[in-house]
């Protein structure tokens, strides 16, 4: 019988929790060491990415956490024997203590921040414009074609160092709290910011009320997605290139079609 394997935890003896995973299988830890590889006997691989067995695989993880530290490997991760597994747990032994080491005690957050991009650029060429009333031109082709792409140049610069600017200003609110943090600018021209976060327990509280301030600074038209607690996907380092601990892209867009309907605050779209 193959092994299903949801993650890595910071514990060598069984689960007394009953916890059920994919097929309905049991839950259960295999250890190796000091640490231990949580694992459900399947009949076979996962060939597809469906969002009912991706939510599964998250609610054990989910349900891990709770008490573990967890490094969540891969959705769709299967290995043939308990040889093979604990030739990969040897393998990466001293990688996946230094990261429970690492993470132990902390909690990832998300947090997409949509902002009116269309406004602000709107914005940017009214302000130009206005400043370039007093200019005198001349009207020839050449000199209208460079004029435009330099124009759209100022544009482009105005309009991101306003989004450096609002960037800082949010991670100023949030950042404050963070062990670490990870954060994507502009992914599109609406989506200001995709940042995670990695934050202590004891500190979550105090991270989820900077939401609540950030969200009464009074800055319209700007809508922010809040997800979590989550095991720290985003923060898991290994010493060699692995895809064990990263999700595919697939993957990725059904959890975040999920955590976008559970915490989405005023937002239509991205």
């Amino acid at each position: 019988m193959k092994l299903y394997l949801y993650g890595i935890i910071d514990f060598s003896n069984q689960i007394t929790e009953s916890i059920y995973g994919l097929e309905g299988s049991n839950v259960y830890n295999i250890p190796f060491c000091d640490i231990g590889a949580v694992v459900s006997e399947i009949s076979q691989p996962i060939r597809d990415v469906t969002e009912g067995a991706v939510l599964e695989h998250e609610a054990v993880v989910e349900k891990l956490m709770a008490n573990f530290t967890v490094l969540p490997v891969r959705f769709g991760t299967v290995v043939n024997s308990r040889d093979e597994l604990f030739s990969m747990m040897e393998s990466y032994y001293r990688d996946f203590k230094s990261n429970l080491a690492r993470l132990h005690n902390k909690l990832e957050f998300g947090i997409k921040v949509i902002w009116p991009a269309d406004k602000v650029k709107a914005n940017i060429i009214r302000v130009l414009k206005k400043d370039e009333q007093t200019i005198e031109s001349d009207n020839s082709p050449s000199k209208r074609f460079i004029e435009e792409k330099f124009e759209k140049y100022k544009i482009d610069k105005e309009f991101e160092a306003k989004a450096n600017r609002f960037i800082k200003i949010i991670d100023i609110f949030f950042g404050k709290f963070a062990a670490e943090k990870k954060l994507e600018k502009l992914k599109t021209q609406n989506l200001l910011l995709d940042a995670v976060y990695l934050v202590e327990k004891d500190k979550q509280r105090d991270f989820k009320e900077a939401l609540e301030h950030i969200k009464n600074a009074n800055y319209p038209g700007f809508k922010y997605l809040f997800s979590g607690p989550w095991p720290a996907y985003n923060f898991v380092i290994l010493s060699r290139q692995s895809g064990l601990l990263t999700d595919s892209q697939q993957t990725n867009d059904i959890l975040d079609k999920v955590t976008q309907c559970q915490a989405l605050v005023g937002a239509n779209s991205i």
